[in-house]
């Protein structure tokens, strides 16, 4: 069986078993005000838009290997490194325009708000796209963007040390190693021959 559908059916199988729990769980119980029984219809719901969403990135998983194929020197196997980002991206995609139309159904004043959640929803969500079709700008995103976010937390970083504010050990040990792993992930995007021949030589 080809690589691509071995990742997708395992996807669509994980978030089966997912699903099916999560809404037993709600149909079943009992105890609550308001009962939970009642939020699996919603449960139910995710779960399907999930498999569309999944069914959706295959989709445009083959078609980037089509435009792949007219290419010369491009590998027909994912990187695990891709895989993990596409489901990454792709379920900061599908939280957040849910998020994007909850917020635009319920709340009065989502056009005050809107601009931020599109800031920090667009980037990654038009980065999956781009992984999924296979162009290289999206790994020169992917790449840039790690490496922006770990710039941002080195600068948050200085800027509390320069300002004296207390912080525990931990908080300092764990700020670091998120900085340390997504200066590596930037860096090994962009650096990574596997990845490079995903997309073309």
């Amino acid at each position: 069986m080809h690589h691509t559908k071995i990742v997708f059916r395992s996807l669509h199988s994980v978030w089966a078993i997912i699903g099916v729990s999560i809404t037993a769980v709600l149909a079943t119980s009992t105890g609550g005000h308001p009962p939970a029984a009642i939020f699996a219809p919603v449960a139910l719901v995710f779960w399907i838009a999930g498999h569309v969403l999944i069914g959706f990135s295959h989709k445009l998983a083959k078609q980037g290997k089509i435009l792949a194929g007219a290419r010369d020197n491009v590998s027909g196997k994912w990187p695990l490194t891709l895989v993990l980002l596409a489901i990454v991206f792709g379920c900061v995609f599908a939280f957040g325009l849910f998020a994007i139309i909850s917020m635009v159904l319920i709340e009065h004043n989502w056009r005050n708000k809107l601009p931020i959640l599109l800031l920090l929803w667009l980037p990654p969500s038009i980065c999956f796209i781009g992984i999924l079709l296979r162009q290289a700008w999206s790994r020169l995103l992917a790449s840039a963007g790690f490496i922006a976010v770990a710039l941002f937390l080195l600068f948050q970083m200085t800027e509390s040390l320069v300002r004296g504010n207390r912080h525990s050990v931990s908080d300092w040990i764990g700020g670091i190693v998120v900085l340390l792993v997504f200066l590596f992930l930037g860096q090994h995007i962009f650096r990574s021959s596997k990845i490079k021949a995903f997309y073309s030589k």
